[in-house]
């Protein structure tokens, strides 16, 4: 199997996962903060949707991200941007989902980024970027670290925040 077929089979991998992690929560299920440790399902799902969005769209794929506003895309309040990322945890506690319209939205978003892998090659994977915060890294580096490990990782915060209320988090 070649990279890029590789990448596209995790990202896929990864997609599905948080889509089957998230399942048909309710609103109750997706809102529940009551720990002070674990984000709510709500923000974690957001934030890996909206982050690979906004943040592959203007960092490799070099396009404008499908987000344009909030309530185009079913939530409450923007995510704020990396340079505040003090205000991160506020609007963790607060942001609310329309789950079906997100759901929508984040299926262009895995579309957006299957369509951009497939753009390409092996050797493409190579190419170093300087970007700020992150420093000098490769596409294949952000693509595996920064993008792909970041949806698993919130995948896993997804199924913490729905043990914490004694349901069953990850699919299988």
């Amino acid at each position: 199997m070649k990279a890029i077929q590789l990448l596209r089979t995790q990202f896929d991998s990864a997609h599905h996962t948080m889509e089957q992690t998230v399942g048909e929560a309710t609103a109750k299920v997706m809102n529940f903060n009551k720990t002070n440790k674990a984000i709510p399902v709500v923000a974690a799902y957001a934030h890996a949707v909206l982050e690979e969005d906004i943040l592959l769209s203007t960092m490799l794929a070099n396009k404008k991200p499908i987000f344009k506003n909030a309530s185009q895309v079913g939530i409450t309040k923007e995510i704020p941007s990396m340079e505040h990322w003090d205000q991160h945890e506020k609007w963790y506690m607060t942001v609310k989902i329309d789950l079906p319209k997100f759901r929508s939205y984040a299926k262009k978003v895995y579309k957006a980024t299957d369509d951009y892998l497939q753009t390409l090659k092996d050797e493409d994977l190579d190419f170093e970027m300087e970007r700020p915060v992150i420093g000098k890294q490769t596409t294949g580096f952000l693509l595996t670290n920064f993008f792909l490990l970041h949806i698993a990782n919130l995948a896993g915060e997804v199924s913490a925040a729905k043990g914490f209320q004694g349901l069953k988090g990850y699919p299988w």
